[in-house]
Parts: structure tokens; C-alpha cells; sequence
């Protein structure tokens, strides 16, 4: 499969669906955690928007700035989920079905990342539609999603 744009992306599809459960799940929040619900939105969504941005950045070095960005987000998404469970805004087993679903994408980004690393230290800072961005399937070694980036 051909990754045109970063909506093809599994691991994009996996954050997306992540921020639309977040959004969903922190609805109800009363008025005292306004704030809880405004972080975790903006931090799940960022998650998305700066993978938007990075895959269509003119080198891999770029790209791989903005992956990092990405996981930094994702993990403080899940912190602001962890806090809203421990501060009674979220039941056990929404929280553990959002953990996993963010763990789950987090580990994709993971191979992403690796992946793209190991291409610039090959091949070194490229431009996109050289092979440095374009990934096939086995460079995940076993990852749940193929990656043929051609921006």
C-alpha cells in the first residue's frame, strides 16, 4: 500500500481515533475540570496536527523532528487521562481502554521513528522522493502498518 497522504498512515488513523475517544469520553467533565478536559484535547489533537506537519516537511531530519514532537505530545495525553481517572473523572475501564489504544499507536510511532532514524544514518539528510522517506513493510520489522512516505 501507497502512503500518499498522512491520513493513509495506520499510525496517523490510530491517533486520530485516540483524540476522538478523548474528545468523547471528557464531555461530562463538570465545570472544576475544564481545564483537565482543554489540556487533554489540545494535547491529543497535537498529536495529529504535528504529525500532519512533519510528513510533509522537506527533509527526513524534519520529519524526524516532528515524530519526536509527536510522542512527546501522546505522552502527555496520557498523563492528563491518568489524572482525570485518579481524580474521579474517568471510570477504570475507560481509562484502560484509552491507555492501550494510546500505547498501541505509541508503539507504531516507536517503529516509525526507528525506522526513519536508521534510513538518515544510512543515507543521511534527504529530500523527499528520494529513498530515504520512502518505506516499505519489512523496515518495520513486524510493525502493523506499511509506510510508503512521498510526500
Amino acid at each position: 500500500m501507497k502512503i500518499e497522504r498522512v491520513e493513509d498512515m495506520r499510525v496517523f488513523q490510530a491517533f486520530y481515533e485516540l483524540a476522538i475517544a478523548v474528545e468523547r469520553v471528557t464531555r461530562p467533565f463538570g465545570p472544576d475540570f475544564r481545564w483537565l478536559r482543554s489540556q487533554v484535547l489540545r494535547s491529543s489533537e497535537s498529536v495529529c496536527a504535528n504529525m500532519t506537519e512533519a510528513f510533509y516537511s522537506q527533509y527526513s531530519t524534519e520529519y524526524l523532528q516532528g515524530l519526536h514532537r509527536c510522542r512527546r505530545e501522546a505522552r502527555e495525553t496520557l498523563l492528563h487521562l491518568r489524572y482525570a481517572k485518579d481524580s474521579g473523572n474517568l471510570t477504570d475501564e475507560v481509562h484502560r481502554e484509552l491507555e492501550a489504544k494510546g500505547e498501541d499507536a505509541l508503539q507504531q510511532l516507536g517503529a516509525v521513528i526507528g525506522s526513519i532514524e536508521r534510513k538518515i544514518q544510512e543515507r543521511g539528510r534527504a529530500k523527499p522522493g528520494s529513498a530515504m522517506v520512502k518505506e516499505e513493510e519489512g523496515d518495520y520489522h513486524n510493525s502493523p502498518f506499511p509506510m510508503n512516505h512521498q510526500p
